[in-house]
């Protein structure tokens, strides 16, 4: 096992990545898979400063996730105009919908927000 904290650097790739409970098995035994927010530190800031100082991995991590159709019980990321919208779905309904001039900032929201971390 490696010594905890894990680095915060190695959490948000993770957290891009959706490996979060791969990382965790490096440094925790048996953690715990559904409730991975335990095992993160990082808070909105830094993610999104994360994302501005490396834009290719915002940009990568939208191009994954912009055409994900489900419609149930999911968030979903998309853009319209200028625009990235965040918004959970339910029964086909858009809930609660952010708008974001910025990439970083929709791809930050997006992350938190399918860890649980509003």
């Amino acid at each position: 096992m490696k010594a905890v904290p894990i680095p915060e650097t190695e959490q948000m790739d993770a957290m891009l990545n959706q490996s979060v409970y791969e990382l965790a098995c490096n440094y925790y035994e048996n953690p715990n898979q559904y409730d991975l927010r335990r095992y993160l530190t990082v808070n909105r800031r830094k993610l999104v400063c994360f994302l501005k100082a490396n834009p290719d991995k915002a940009e990568v991590y939208f191009q994954k996730n912009k055409n994900i159709q489900a419609t149930h019980d999911v968030e979903r990321i998309w853009q319209e105009g200028s625009r990235y919208i965040v918004a959970s779905m339910f029964h086909g309904q858009v809930k609660s919908p952010e708008r974001f001039r910025s990439l970083p900032k929709a791809v930050a929201e997006h992350v938190l927000v399918s860890y649980g971390m509003y």
